[in-house]
């Protein structure tokens, strides 16, 4: 799909469809009218502008309102979705569940509805079937599956969905104590992305301006495209800011040399969002953790041993050392990627969405052994999300990014209970409150 316009596709499928045109042609003016219709029933302001772009050229949200319009068209008897909100920030995600119950009204359709976020399960769904390993566990009234669940497994999902939905955001520091020196300081920071053929410039951040101190888990919280992930790169010097000063230890790094950065690319390291593929697939485990520690120079006898231990404390075992990314699931990969960014023994560890896609079961043991590592080695920590109660259970201090704008940065505790701008009003009024307090079903028509 990602090759060819927003309108080819509509094309393809209202020629095949009971909303074909009555002309044969595939650019007739009643397909167009008809496919800017559609898009405009989902919710696409500027449907005339969006026909005519690539996929790559629209936000997630932007894309399954595009994907919806197409199922619409089709006038489905069944439709299945896929983890249609994962990486949508929370406002995004609530106005496509809209879409979808929306969808379900005008077709009555029936929508299987997967997922592993087990608060969109409480509030969209009418009965749930929960699986692993390819077998249904047990299936019925989500009202009974939430609060009288039968299997141990479908009981853990629950609580562990709990433990960070219902958990309060990390205390302040006490107002007497002075705060904790700066490790990066960010001044003024610009990153503008080069025009590209018949695409002009963009400007990814604005004018960012913040401090990362010494022993703090910093989260990065915004919507798709708000320029989260593009700030955690300059941090690291993957991308050269355009304007502006950052500050490592010190130290101005904006504009130096890879040369000159060498040497502080052992203690700024990063998680990525898709554990597999942060990995060569041709190499085991070991071989990829050893070219690391090879690299900053650990003995080659002691290179085994370090991997061993490594792998001990992230909760893995040697014997994973001598597999492949493909024999690993997904929470033991990204426990492998969280022993490969400390095993250099970093100050700053950047982790870019890095529980997005696991399963809410794996996710919380992996926030807490990052929360863990954090706290035995006294790193600084950044932690991209746009999952809010992520956010909240992990971090001390949150920023608010909106298209490359800094809107406010606090302490967690401050930021819930009394948010300063209206867009963080506006993320924080899509939280629930907690399962415990979930209405089952509550989007239901």
């Amino acid at each position: 799909m990602t090759s060819t316009r927003i309108f080819w596709h509509f094309r393809q499928i209202l020629n095949r469809s009971r909303l074909k045109s009555t002309s044969r042609y595939p650019d007739s003016s009643r397909t167009r009218e008809t496919a800017l219709r559609l898009m405009r029933d989902v919710g696409i302001k500027r449907a005339e502008e969006a026909l005519d772009l690539y996929p790559h050229q629209l936000s997630g949200g932007m894309l399954q309102r595009v994907l919806i319009a197409l199922v619409l068209a089709l006038e489905p008897d069944l439709i299945v979705a896929d983890e249609p909100t994962t990486n949508l920030d929370k406002i995004v995600e609530r106005q496509i569940l809209d879409l979808f119950l929306d969808l379900r009204s005008r077709l009555d359709a029936g929508i299987i509805f997967v997922t592993h976020d087990m608060g969109v399960a409480a509030a969209l769904c009418d009965r749930i079937a929960v699986m692993r390993y390819g077998e249904v566990l047990e299936t019925g009234p989500a009202r009974q599956i939430f609060e009288d669940p039968q299997h141990e497994y479908t009981k853990l999902l629950i609580s562990t969905a709990r433990e960070i939905s219902d958990a309060p955001a990390k205390a302040a520091p006490a107002a007497d104590l002075p705060p904790a020196p700066a490790l990066f300081s960010l001044e003024n920071i610009d990153l503008t992305f080069p025009a590209s053929g018949a695409r002009p410039p963009f400007k990814a951040l604005q004018s960012v301006s913040l401090d990362i101190r010494e022993g703090e888990i910093l989260g990065l919280v915004g919507e798709s495209g708000s320029g989260k992930t593009t700030l955690g790169r300059t941090l690291l010097r993957l991308y050269e800011p355009s304007a502006g000063r950052l500050t490592y230890r010190g130290q101005d790094i904006t504009h130096i040399s890879e040369r000159a950065m060498r040497p502080m690319r052992r203690e700024l390291q990063m998680v990525f969002q898709d554990p597999g593929s942060s990995f060569n697939p041709r190499y085991t485990m070991g071989r990829s953790m050893a070219d690391a520690l090879r690299m900053a120079g650990v003995p080659k006898d002691r290179i085994r041993e370090r991997i061993t231990g490594l792998f001990t404390r992230v909760g893995l075992t040697e014997a994973h050392a001598d597999r492949f990314p493909h024999e690993l699931s997904g929470g033991q990969l990204q426990r492998v990627g969280i022993a490969r960014a400390v095993a250099l023994d970093p100050r700053l560890i950047v982790a870019d969405e890095a529980v997005s896609k696991l399963d809410v079961s794996v996710r919380s043991g992996v926030l807490r052994l990052f929360r863990e590592i954090q706290r035995e080695k006294r790193l600084s920590m950044v932690f991209i999300t746009h999952d809010l109660e992520v956010a909240r259970f992990m971090c001390d201090r949150i920023a608010i990014l909106y298209h490359g704008k800094l809107l406010e940065i606090g302490p967690t505790a401050r930021i819930f209970a009394a948010p300063g701008h209206e867009y963080t009003k506006a993320l924080l009024s899509t939280l629930d409150h907690g399962l415990g307090g979930a209405k089952f079903g509550e989007r239901a028509v």
